[in-house]
């Protein structure tokens, strides 16, 4: 197959870029040709843009108007499929083509939900409704405005699901779990018309190291409102043994977590480590005894999961979004109701006091993470899907 992927960035931005090219690469080695049209260049935009057979600036996907229109795109590639990922708005016409195959794999909340964040701002708990007049009191006629006089600008919620509406017509959506699936669904999509395929990235499966005596437990992941770390601080305020958390990862949320970390007199017993390169994290997960996952966005699914478990470490995870696709509760860690810090706190504690417990999880983690993410079986999907022939 010619295959015309479709998304946003180009390069090294984050986990969409990463299964991006991932599919990408396995593709080519099952000898598709795959190229890329693309609105904005990220980081190292060149070398990844080098695993493609081409790469196409696309004017309707990006801020500037340089580069090539899709149609033109099309007509040069002439693919047999269309692979759409994250990107804001579809080329027009595109759901009207029957000549060409169209796919797209939904990624995150962008697509179904106007604020693009999957859960109420006033209070961060997960949204089970349809897009519709309840995203106006929560706020969704508003967006950020980037240089502009106030910090924000009204925008069109109606256009927004609107924009949705027109994948209801593609030949298949791929989306990343059983959660995110429901939401689609809910959303007016065909069911027949959604797939779940997990996205697996392609690594090697490391040694599984034995959970070590030392109380120490990890979280990997933006320091955004989100990613819950707020909550995960005030959890650990109720653990009553000793335990020291290194937090790996930055973000706009960093300063004010510092000082709540402070005001619950946690200074001692928290690491903000910061960024740290993909490689340089498997010895922070060598070091921990369990890994924490405190979101309180619903996850679309939660690389950070399959990660845990390849080091042979539970997880303790709020029970939010996809997760719960990749966490067995009590087997391979905990699943806690959302928000619950006292019940977070307590499956935490209980981890830490029995390393015997831990390393059976961990254990089983490692197991399970081979069984049900194989990268290859779920190129299988993806390919099926792209050939029409699932």
């Amino acid at each position: 197959m010619k295959i015309l992927f479709a998304n946003n960035l180009i390069g090294f931005y984050g986990g969409v870029e990463l299964v991006v090219l991932n599919y990408a690469r396995g593709l080519a080695r099952r000898g598709h040709t795959c190229a890329i049209a693309y609105g904005i260049e990220g980081r190292d935009a060149t070398t990844y843009g080098a695993e493609f057979s081409a790469i196409y600036p696309c004017k309707d996907f990006g801020v500037s108007e340089s580069g090539q229109s899709f149609d033109e795109i099309m007509a040069e590639v002439n693919p047999d499929v269309v692979f759409f990922h994250k990107v804001a708005n579809l080329p027009e016409g595109i759901e009207h083509d029957s000549s060409i195959r169209k796919v797209r794999m939904v990624h995150d909340h962008d697509l179904w939900c106007p604020k693009g964040t999957g859960y109420y701002t006033h209070n961060r708990r997960t949204c089970h409704v349809a897009a519709g007049w309840r995203c106006y009191l929560d706020g969704a006629f508003l967006e950020r405005s980037e240089g502009g006089v106030l910090p924000v600008k009204l925008t069109s919620v109606q256009r927004k699901i609107r924009e949705m509406r027109r994948s209801h017509a593609f030949d298949s959506v791929l989306t990343l779990s059983t959660y995110m699936r429901d939401q689609l669904i809910r959303n007016g999509f065909p069911p027949a018309l959604v797939h779940i395929c997990h996205p697996v990235l392609e690594h090697d499966y490391p040694e599984a190291t034995p959970v070590p005596e030392a109380p120490n437990l990890i979280f990997v992941g933006s320091l955004i409102r989100g990613k819950g770390v707020d909550f995960l601080l005030r959890s650990l305020k109720l653990v009553t043994c000793p335990f020291h958390l290194d937090i790996v990862g930055t973000g706009k949320s960093e300063d004010e977590l510092r000082s709540l970390c402070a005001e619950l007199g946690l200074s001692d017993q928290v690491t903000f480590v910061g960024w740290v390169d993909h490689d340089d994290v498997a010895q922070y997960y060598r070091n921990a005894k369990l890994t924490v996952v405190p979101s309180c966005w619903p996850e679309p699914f939660a690389l950070v999961g399959q990660e845990s478990m390849r080091h042979g470490r539970p997880v303790v995870a709020f029970d939010v979004g996809g997760i719960s696709n990749w966490l067995d509760h009590e087997e391979t860690g905990y699943l806690v109701p959302e928000q619950d810090t006292v019940a977070f706190a307590a499956a935490v504690e209980c981890l830490l006091r029995d390393t015997s417990l831990a390393q059976e999880m961990g254990t089983c983690a490692s197991g399970r993470v081979k069984e049900r993410f194989s990268f290859e079986a779920f190129l299988d999907i993806v390919e099926g899907q792209l050939e029409g022939s699932p």
